[in-house]
């Protein structure tokens, strides 16, 4: 999208209406006919693709009511393939002048998707640890983060199949290097 390549290269901040309709080849009337303003345009942007990713999380798993990650195939994870095939529109997380608040609206997105799941232990039991849910969200959050950062380099199954082993590593104990 022109907006998307306008904020990387200007700065959200430097990003005029008549920058997006030059870059666009709107003319001003059709711009204002569908947005008040460029921060309406954003927030428009915003809604849209946070709102698609809360419904690739949930996409592979609509006809399952318990999820097994020995279960889980990377290449069905819609999840990594919505960053993926929005990677240029998450690459504005990384940068300081991007759409005002993205980090946090994305941020409170992650969480929103992540406060459904419900962890269960090997005899399919809660698991009832103070924060559980909170450390696998910031892990993932982070892993994903990370990934946009280096442009996004692994495909969508590579970075699925190495969270999963994350996630399915349960060690007990530990040493030090």
């Amino acid at each position: 999208m022109h907006f998307i390549q306008l904020v990387k290269s200007k700065g959200y901040k430097n990003v005029t209406v008549t920058d997006i309709v030059e870059k666009a080849d709107y003319n001003r009337s059709t711009f204002y006919l569908h947005f008040k303003d460029k921060e309406d345009l954003a927030e428009e942007l915003l809604a849209e693709v946070l709102g698609e990713l809360k419904l690739a999380f949930h996409k592979p798993f609509l006809e399952t009511k318990v999820v097994d990650y020995n279960h889980i195939l990377p290449s069905s994870n819609a999840f990594f393939k919505h960053f993926y095939d929005n990677r240029d529109f998450y690459s504005l997380l990384t940068l300081e002048d991007s759409i005002p608040r993205m980090n946090d609206k994305f941020f409170l997105k992650f969480k929103e998707v992540f406060e459904e799941i419900v962890y269960l232990d090997a005899a399919n039991e809660s698991i009832e640890l103070e924060h559980y849910n909170t450390y696998k969200m910031y892990g993932s959050y982070g892993v994903i983060l990370e990934w946009i950062h280096g442009g996004c380099k692994q495909t969508p199954e590579q970075i699925a199949d190495n969270l999963l082993e994350i996630f399915k590593t349960n060690n007990s104990s530990f040493h030090f290097k």
